[in-house]
Protein backbone atom coordinates (compact mmCIF):
# COMPACT_ATOMS: atom_id res chain seq x y z
CA UNK A 1 0.00 0.00 0.00
CA UNK A 2 2.80 2.39 0.87
CA UNK A 3 4.46 1.64 -2.47
CA UNK A 4 1.23 2.38 -4.34
CA UNK A 5 0.74 5.72 -2.56
CA UNK A 6 4.30 6.73 -3.31
CA UNK A 7 3.83 6.03 -7.03
CA UNK A 8 0.57 7.99 -7.13
CA UNK A 9 2.17 10.96 -5.40
CA UNK A 10 5.09 10.91 -7.84
CA UNK A 11 2.77 10.78 -10.84
CA UNK A 12 0.69 13.68 -9.48
CA UNK A 13 3.80 15.81 -9.02
CA UNK A 14 4.98 15.05 -12.58
CA UNK A 15 1.61 15.90 -14.16
CA UNK A 16 0.98 19.03 -12.11
CA UNK A 17 1.75 22.48 -13.75
CA UNK A 18 4.97 24.21 -12.75
CA UNK A 19 4.72 26.14 -9.56
CA UNK A 20 1.91 24.08 -8.10
CA UNK A 21 4.11 22.70 -5.41
CA UNK A 22 5.41 26.15 -4.52
CA UNK A 23 2.32 27.84 -3.15
CA UNK A 24 4.38 30.64 -1.70
CA UNK A 25 5.83 31.42 -5.18
CA UNK A 26 2.32 31.51 -6.73
CA UNK A 27 1.15 33.86 -4.03
CA UNK A 28 4.13 36.12 -4.65
CA UNK A 29 3.38 36.24 -8.39
CA UNK A 30 -0.19 37.18 -7.69
CA UNK A 31 1.00 39.97 -5.43
CA UNK A 32 3.43 41.24 -8.08
CA UNK A 33 0.71 41.23 -10.70
CA UNK A 34 -1.68 43.00 -8.37
CA UNK A 35 0.88 45.67 -7.52
CA UNK A 36 1.71 46.12 -11.20
CA UNK A 37 -1.99 46.49 -11.99
CA UNK A 38 -2.37 49.11 -9.29
CA UNK A 39 0.59 51.03 -10.66
CA UNK A 40 -0.80 50.92 -14.21
CA UNK A 41 -4.16 52.20 -13.03
CA UNK A 42 -2.42 54.96 -11.10
CA UNK A 43 -0.53 56.01 -14.24
CA UNK A 44 -3.71 55.90 -16.30
CA UNK A 45 -5.58 58.08 -13.80
CA UNK A 46 -2.71 60.56 -13.73
CA UNK A 47 -2.68 60.70 -17.53
CA UNK A 48 -6.42 61.33 -17.67
CA UNK A 49 -6.18 64.09 -15.07
CA UNK A 50 -3.29 65.69 -16.94
CA UNK A 51 -5.16 65.63 -20.25
CA UNK A 52 -8.35 67.03 -18.70
CA UNK A 53 -6.45 69.85 -17.05
CA UNK A 54 -4.56 70.64 -20.27
CA UNK A 55 -7.83 70.65 -22.23
CA UNK A 56 -9.48 73.03 -19.76
CA UNK A 57 -6.46 75.35 -19.83
CA UNK A 58 -6.40 75.30 -23.62
CA UNK A 59 -10.10 76.09 -24.00
CA UNK A 60 -9.75 79.00 -21.59
CA UNK A 61 -6.75 80.26 -23.55
CA UNK A 62 -8.68 79.91 -26.82
CA UNK A 63 -11.63 81.88 -25.41
CA UNK A 64 -9.34 84.68 -24.27
CA UNK A 65 -7.60 84.66 -27.64
CA UNK A 66 -10.93 84.92 -29.45
CA UNK A 67 -11.88 87.88 -27.27
CA UNK A 68 -8.56 89.60 -27.98
CA UNK A 69 -9.03 89.30 -31.74
CA UNK A 70 -12.74 90.09 -31.79
CA UNK A 71 -12.15 93.86 -31.69
CA UNK A 72 -9.67 93.71 -34.56
CA UNK A 73 -12.12 91.72 -36.67
CA UNK A 74 -14.90 94.13 -35.74
CA UNK A 75 -12.76 97.07 -36.88
CA UNK A 76 -12.21 95.41 -40.26
CA UNK A 77 -15.93 94.80 -40.67
CA UNK A 78 -16.70 98.40 -39.71
CA UNK A 79 -14.28 99.70 -42.33
CA UNK A 80 -15.90 97.43 -44.91
CA UNK A 81 -19.42 98.54 -43.96
CA UNK A 82 -18.42 102.19 -44.35
CA UNK A 83 -16.87 101.43 -47.72
CA UNK A 84 -19.98 99.53 -48.77
CA UNK A 85 -22.19 102.51 -47.89
CA UNK A 86 -20.08 104.71 -50.15
CA UNK A 87 -20.13 102.21 -52.99
CA UNK A 88 -23.88 101.65 -52.77
CA UNK A 89 -24.60 105.38 -52.67
CA UNK A 90 -22.43 105.94 -55.73
CA UNK A 91 -24.02 102.96 -57.44
CA UNK A 92 -27.57 104.11 -56.69
CA UNK A 93 -26.83 107.58 -58.05
CA UNK A 94 -25.51 106.17 -61.32
CA UNK A 95 -28.36 103.69 -61.64
CA UNK A 96 -30.97 106.38 -60.98
CA UNK A 97 -29.61 108.47 -63.84
CA UNK A 98 -29.52 105.53 -66.26
CA UNK A 99 -32.98 104.33 -65.22
CA UNK A 100 -34.45 107.77 -65.83
CA UNK A 101 -32.77 107.97 -69.22
CA UNK A 102 -33.91 104.45 -70.05
CA UNK A 103 -37.50 105.29 -69.12
CA UNK A 104 -37.45 108.37 -71.34
CA UNK A 105 -36.10 106.38 -74.27
CA UNK A 106 -38.59 103.58 -73.75
CA UNK A 107 -41.55 105.93 -73.57
CA UNK A 108 -40.22 107.83 -76.54
CA UNK A 109 -40.46 104.70 -78.64
CA UNK A 110 -44.18 104.52 -78.04
CA UNK A 111 -45.03 108.23 -78.12
CA UNK A 112 -44.16 108.72 -81.76
CA UNK A 113 -47.54 109.27 -83.45
CA UNK A 114 -46.10 108.38 -86.85
CA UNK A 115 -45.20 104.82 -85.83
CA UNK A 116 -47.37 102.11 -87.33
CA UNK A 117 -47.29 99.04 -85.05
CA UNK A 118 -46.71 96.21 -87.46
CA UNK A 119 -44.93 92.97 -86.41
CA UNK A 120 -41.71 94.36 -87.88
CA UNK A 121 -42.06 97.65 -86.02
CA UNK A 122 -42.72 95.86 -82.72
CA UNK A 123 -39.60 93.75 -83.22
CA UNK A 124 -37.51 96.87 -83.86
CA UNK A 125 -38.92 98.59 -80.79
CA UNK A 126 -38.26 95.49 -78.72
CA UNK A 127 -34.63 95.35 -79.88
CA UNK A 128 -34.10 99.00 -78.92
CA UNK A 129 -35.78 98.49 -75.54
CA UNK A 130 -33.56 95.44 -74.97
CA UNK A 131 -30.48 97.56 -75.63
CA UNK A 132 -31.57 100.14 -73.05
CA UNK A 133 -32.31 97.47 -70.45
CA UNK A 134 -29.01 95.69 -71.19
CA UNK A 135 -27.01 98.84 -70.48
CA UNK A 136 -28.79 99.25 -67.14
CA UNK A 137 -28.18 95.61 -66.20
CA UNK A 138 -24.48 95.86 -67.05
CA UNK A 139 -24.19 98.91 -64.80
CA UNK A 140 -25.84 97.09 -61.91
CA UNK A 141 -23.61 94.05 -62.37
CA UNK A 142 -20.49 96.21 -62.56
CA UNK A 143 -21.40 97.86 -59.26
CA UNK A 144 -22.14 94.47 -57.67
CA UNK A 145 -18.76 93.12 -58.81
CA UNK A 146 -17.01 96.11 -57.28
CA UNK A 147 -18.77 95.51 -53.98
CA UNK A 148 -17.99 91.78 -54.17
CA UNK A 149 -14.28 92.52 -54.58
CA UNK A 150 -14.38 94.68 -51.47
CA UNK A 151 -16.17 91.91 -49.56
CA UNK A 152 -13.63 89.28 -50.57
CA UNK A 153 -10.71 91.58 -49.74
CA UNK A 154 -12.17 92.11 -46.28
CA UNK A 155 -12.62 88.36 -45.77
CA UNK A 156 -9.00 87.80 -46.83
CA UNK A 157 -7.80 90.36 -44.28
CA UNK A 158 -9.86 88.67 -41.58
CA UNK A 159 -8.48 85.31 -42.63
CA UNK A 160 -4.92 86.59 -42.17
CA UNK A 161 -5.73 87.77 -38.66
CA UNK A 162 -7.48 84.55 -37.71
CA UNK A 163 -4.64 82.44 -39.11
CA UNK A 164 -2.33 84.29 -36.75
CA UNK A 165 -4.64 83.50 -33.84
CA UNK A 166 -4.90 79.86 -34.92
CA UNK A 167 -1.13 79.47 -34.85
CA UNK A 168 -0.93 81.00 -31.37
CA UNK A 169 -3.56 78.52 -30.18
CA UNK A 170 -1.69 75.57 -31.70
CA UNK A 171 1.55 76.72 -30.09
CA UNK A 172 -0.19 76.82 -26.71
CA UNK A 173 -1.67 73.36 -27.32
CA UNK A 174 1.82 72.02 -28.01
CA UNK A 175 3.11 73.50 -24.75
CA UNK A 176 0.27 71.81 -22.90
CA UNK A 177 1.07 68.47 -24.50
CA UNK A 178 -2.16 68.20 -26.50
CA UNK A 179 -0.28 67.54 -29.74
CA UNK A 180 1.77 64.67 -28.25
CA UNK A 181 1.17 61.02 -29.06
CA UNK A 182 0.39 58.94 -25.99
CA UNK A 183 2.20 55.65 -25.43
CA UNK A 184 -0.10 52.92 -24.12
CA UNK A 185 0.46 51.88 -20.50
CA UNK A 186 0.93 48.16 -21.08
CA UNK A 187 1.19 45.20 -18.74
CA UNK A 188 4.53 43.39 -18.91
CA UNK A 189 4.76 39.63 -18.43
CA UNK A 190 5.31 38.49 -14.86
CA UNK A 191 6.19 34.86 -14.37
CA UNK A 192 5.30 32.62 -17.30
CA UNK A 193 3.50 35.33 -19.33
CA UNK A 194 0.48 37.62 -19.47
CA UNK A 195 -2.74 36.60 -17.82
CA UNK A 196 -6.05 36.90 -19.68
CA UNK A 197 -6.87 39.94 -17.60
CA UNK A 198 -3.56 41.58 -18.56
CA UNK A 199 -4.11 40.79 -22.23
CA UNK A 200 -7.53 42.45 -22.07
CA UNK A 201 -5.97 45.45 -20.34
CA UNK A 202 -3.38 45.83 -23.10
CA UNK A 203 -6.05 45.59 -25.78
CA UNK A 204 -8.18 48.26 -24.12
CA UNK A 205 -5.17 50.49 -23.54
CA UNK A 206 -4.12 50.41 -27.20
CA UNK A 207 -7.64 51.49 -28.16
CA UNK A 208 -7.66 54.12 -25.42
CA UNK A 209 -4.62 56.01 -26.74
CA UNK A 210 -6.22 56.10 -30.19
CA UNK A 211 -9.35 57.65 -28.64
CA UNK A 212 -7.25 60.18 -26.74
CA UNK A 213 -5.52 61.21 -29.95
CA UNK A 214 -8.89 61.56 -31.73
CA UNK A 215 -10.22 63.61 -28.83
CA UNK A 216 -7.29 66.03 -28.99
CA UNK A 217 -7.53 66.26 -32.76
CA UNK A 218 -11.19 67.19 -32.42
CA UNK A 219 -10.33 69.86 -29.83
CA UNK A 220 -7.70 71.38 -32.15
CA UNK A 221 -9.51 70.78 -35.44
CA UNK A 222 -10.93 74.30 -35.79
CA UNK A 223 -7.44 75.77 -35.34
CA UNK A 224 -5.60 73.30 -37.56
CA UNK A 225 -8.14 73.61 -40.36
CA UNK A 226 -9.29 77.20 -39.77
CA UNK A 227 -7.45 78.78 -42.69
CA UNK A 228 -8.50 76.01 -45.06
CA UNK A 229 -12.11 76.27 -43.93
CA UNK A 230 -12.19 80.05 -44.30
CA UNK A 231 -10.62 79.88 -47.76
CA UNK A 232 -13.24 77.32 -48.72
CA UNK A 233 -15.95 79.70 -47.47
CA UNK A 234 -14.47 82.55 -49.51
CA UNK A 235 -14.60 80.30 -52.56
CA UNK A 236 -18.26 79.65 -51.80
CA UNK A 237 -18.93 83.40 -51.64
CA UNK A 238 -17.48 83.82 -55.13
CA UNK A 239 -19.36 80.78 -56.42
CA UNK A 240 -22.63 82.05 -54.95
CA UNK A 241 -22.07 85.49 -56.44
CA UNK A 242 -21.54 84.04 -59.90
CA UNK A 243 -24.58 81.78 -59.54
CA UNK A 244 -26.73 84.69 -58.38
CA UNK A 245 -25.78 86.88 -61.31
CA UNK A 246 -26.15 84.06 -63.82
CA UNK A 247 -29.71 83.73 -62.57
CA UNK A 248 -30.24 87.49 -62.61
CA UNK A 249 -29.01 87.68 -66.20
CA UNK A 250 -31.58 85.12 -67.33
CA UNK A 251 -34.35 86.73 -65.32
CA UNK A 252 -33.33 90.17 -66.57
CA UNK A 253 -33.79 89.13 -70.18
CA UNK A 254 -37.32 87.97 -69.38
CA UNK A 255 -38.07 90.98 -67.20
CA UNK A 256 -37.02 93.43 -69.89
CA UNK A 257 -39.39 91.70 -72.30
CA UNK A 258 -42.18 91.81 -69.74
CA UNK A 259 -41.69 95.54 -69.21
CA UNK A 260 -41.73 96.03 -72.95
CA UNK A 261 -45.00 94.18 -73.41
CA UNK A 262 -46.56 95.88 -70.41
CA UNK A 263 -45.72 99.25 -71.88
CA UNK A 264 -46.87 98.13 -75.30
CA UNK A 265 -50.14 96.97 -73.84
CA UNK A 266 -50.77 100.22 -72.02
CA UNK A 267 -49.86 102.41 -74.97
CA UNK A 268 -51.21 100.76 -78.06
CA UNK A 269 -53.20 97.61 -77.40
CA UNK A 270 -56.15 99.69 -76.29
CA UNK A 271 -56.03 101.46 -79.61
CA UNK A 272 -56.35 98.18 -81.43
CA UNK A 273 -53.02 98.53 -83.25
CA UNK A 274 -51.60 95.29 -81.78
CA UNK A 275 -53.24 91.91 -81.30
CA UNK A 276 -54.20 91.80 -77.61
CA UNK A 277 -54.37 88.01 -77.54
CA UNK A 278 -50.85 87.72 -78.90
CA UNK A 279 -49.51 90.05 -76.19
CA UNK A 280 -51.30 88.05 -73.46
CA UNK A 281 -49.84 84.80 -74.79
CA UNK A 282 -46.39 86.32 -74.84
CA UNK A 283 -46.73 87.51 -71.24
CA UNK A 284 -47.93 84.06 -70.14
CA UNK A 285 -44.93 82.43 -71.78
CA UNK A 286 -42.56 84.89 -70.06
CA UNK A 287 -44.12 84.12 -66.67
CA UNK A 288 -43.69 80.39 -67.22
CA UNK A 289 -40.03 80.81 -68.22
CA UNK A 290 -39.43 82.90 -65.13
CA UNK A 291 -40.85 80.18 -62.88
CA UNK A 292 -38.68 77.54 -64.57
CA UNK A 293 -35.54 79.62 -64.02
CA UNK A 294 -36.42 80.07 -60.35
CA UNK A 295 -36.91 76.31 -60.01
CA UNK A 296 -33.63 75.57 -61.78
CA UNK A 297 -31.54 77.80 -59.52
CA UNK A 298 -33.35 76.75 -56.37
CA UNK A 299 -32.36 73.17 -57.19
CA UNK A 300 -28.72 74.19 -57.68
CA UNK A 301 -28.66 75.99 -54.32
CA UNK A 302 -30.28 73.04 -52.54
CA UNK A 303 -27.66 70.68 -53.98
CA UNK A 304 -24.87 73.08 -53.03
CA UNK A 305 -26.16 73.22 -49.46
CA UNK A 306 -26.00 69.42 -49.18
CA UNK A 307 -22.59 68.97 -50.81
CA UNK A 308 -21.07 71.84 -48.83
CA UNK A 309 -22.26 70.35 -45.57
CA UNK A 310 -20.29 67.20 -46.38
CA UNK A 311 -17.29 69.18 -47.65
CA UNK A 312 -17.15 71.10 -44.37
CA UNK A 313 -17.23 67.87 -42.37
CA UNK A 314 -14.35 66.52 -44.46
CA UNK A 315 -12.26 69.65 -43.90
CA UNK A 316 -12.78 69.59 -40.13
CA UNK A 317 -12.14 65.83 -39.94
CA UNK A 318 -8.49 66.22 -41.04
Amino acid sequence: MTRVLSLLLLAFMVLSPPGFATADDSKELRKQRHDAQQERQKQKNARAAEINEATRDFKEYARDLKTDYREQLKDLDTEFELRRVELKADHNARVAGVEAENQKKLMGLFMNPEVEYTDQTVQQLQAEAKTFAGALFDLKKQSAEELQRELIANEERKNTLLAEADQMALDEAAKLGLTDEYAPILAAPIGDGLTKQEERWNGREKKEVVKLDERNRKTLSAFRNGAKLRQWEIGNLNEDFKLSWDEKAKLHALQSERIFYNTLSMQVVQAGQVDRQKVVEQMTELNEKTKLINIEYRKIRDKNRITRREEKKAILAN
